[in-house]
């Protein structure tokens, strides 16, 4: 077998595919159907702001009817097929574009319109080559590829409202995380940030409990079809995330950035702004309407929390509150014991 590297743009597969000399051999995909509206708008979005994307797969064989080459789409068809049915104006992008949301193909600039068919694709073609070969060098390929962890896997099962809620949450509060210091780059590539998220909306739905692949996985799959509560969920942890940026940025050294202490450091303020699940038995607080009366005196006592667990200080009045911070930071014992003395630093 050989592997003719070439680039092809998206006019040119646009045009291949019309023809029918570019198709979709279904012996080696899924169904063309599997990429719900999110999906194939991210999938736009990404080429229209100027983001790569995985290479294309092609399989030349020759049509004895027809008696010249065809080529099978091997790997990418979901891709080809949400290219070409954006160029042909089927669909238009959803609020998962930023800066193309409603807007069809026909409803570009033309520079966009331009810019979007010129786009270069990387296109391996695969010549000379028998089936079980084609077989064999997917085998190779995924062989060194890193095995999914449990965010990446809920993230390739799920292709419903709710993974693309926190696909746009990720976007949207990931850099925050990187420069807080919540999350390493690393594990952001890795969707660590994915799961963080998620487990906001799990607060939110459920309130403070266990960490769990099984309450991770629920919250995904209930939200599949529709996610009603998406805008309500939205609006609690911008509002959150915004607070951070802006009225508690002296906290961006403290321990209080680690994730398990950010975490109920959201449980306890959005508990006292807008009420969550449990909170009240939780965090020993009623629900009062905002985060904190007194920002400076919560950003000192925050920062007193924060000490205390840098220093391990199992002496002191923040005993509890250290303990919880140093084993089994994802239990719910721990989780409630976090959350009761952060409430008690807002007040």
């Amino acid at each position: 077998m050989r592997l003719i590297q070439s680039i092809f743009t998206i006019a040119e597969i646009r045009e291949q595919v019309g023809r029918k000399d570019l198709i979709v051999n279904e012996s080696y995909q899924r169904s063309s159907n599997i990429w719900p509206p999110y999906a194939q708008s991210y999938f736009i979005d990404t080429i229209l702001e100027g983001y790569p994307i995985p290479k294309i797969y092609v399989y030349e064989v020759y049509d004895d009817k027809k008696q010249k080459p065809r080529r099978e789409i091997v790997d990418g068809q979901q891709r080809v097929t949400t290219i070409t049915a954006f160029a042909n104006n089927n669909f238009k992008l959803t609020s998962s574009s930023k800066n193309f949301k409603g807007l069809a193909f026909d409803d570009l600039e033309p520079q966009d319109r331009k810019k979007y068919l010129m786009t270069p694709l990387q296109v391996d073609i695969i010549v000379s080559a028998e089936r079980n070969e084609l077989l064999e060098m997917f085998r190779r390929i995924n062989a060194y590829t890193a095995p999914l962890n449990e965010a990446e896997k809920r993230h390739s099962e799920f292709q419903g409202e709710f993974k693309w809620f926190i696909n746009e949450m990720s976007d949207e509060y990931s850099p925050l995380l990187e420069q807080f210091g919540v999350m390493s780059p690393k594990q952001i590539v890795r969707m660590t940030d994915a799961e963080f998220l998620t487990e906001f909306a799990l607060v939110l739905e459920k309130g403070v409990i266990n960490k769990s692949s099984a309450s991770l996985r629920s919250i995904y799959k209930s939200n599949d079809d529709l996610f009603p509560k998406k805008e309500a969920y939205q609006k609690k942890i911008a509002d959150f995330f915004e607070t951070l940026k802006s009225d508690l940025s002296e906290l961006q050294e403290t321990y209080m950035m680690k994730s398990y202490a950010l975490y109920s450091l959201f449980c306890s303020m959005t508990h006292r702004k807008y009420g969550i699940p449990n909170g009240d038995s939780v965090t020993g607080i009623p629900k009062e309407g905002v985060y904190y009366r007194d920002r400076k005196k919560t950003i000192q006592n925050l920062k007193s929390l924060a000490y205390a667990h840098e220093t391990q200080d199992l002496e002191g009045k923040y005993k509890k509150y250290v303990e919880a911070c140093l084993s089994t930071t994802h239990r719910i014992a721990q989780r409630q014991q976090r959350a009761r003395f952060i409430a008690r630093a807002l007040e």
